[in-house]
């Protein structure tokens, strides 16, 4: 029973992050009306007819920031201070003398001439 409850509650928010980028055309569908006339930047415009267009914009781009910034790590956030602990010697660059390496073929193999077909039935 608890094992199908979490598999449920998993499910769910699976469910909740796959539509978390179309929530704000939702918010928009439900709000039309207030949308339209109170929050909208261009109500003194009516022929651009934006009708509330502009602020599904502004929170499109605000949601896609915030995407961007959580992706973002900062190492100041995250130290690794185990880090200064190891000594790492940076590597010099030395050259290597070529050895001359013999190259022996001593694998054969039987040449046919005749293409293989499968058996017929």
């Amino acid at each position: 029973m608890l094992k199908k409850l979490a598999i449920y509650f998993f499910v769910f928010l699976y469910g909740v992050a796959m539509l978390r980028p179309i929530a704000p055309f939702v918010e928009y569908a439900i709000n039309y009306d207030y949308i339209a006339k109170v929050l909208c930047i261009n109500k003194d415009k009516p022929e651009m007819n934006c009708k509330g267009k502009c602020q599904l914009m502004k929170k499109l781009e605000q949601q896609q920031e915030d995407d961007f910034k959580s992706l973002r790590i900062a190492m100041e956030e995250y130290p690794i201070g185990f880090v200064q602990l190891i000594q790492v010697e940076t590597p010099t660059l030395i050259e290597y003398q070529k050895n001359s390496f013999s190259y022996k073929q001593s694998y054969t193999y039987q040449y046919s001439p005749s293409v293989f077909h499968p058996p017929t039935v």
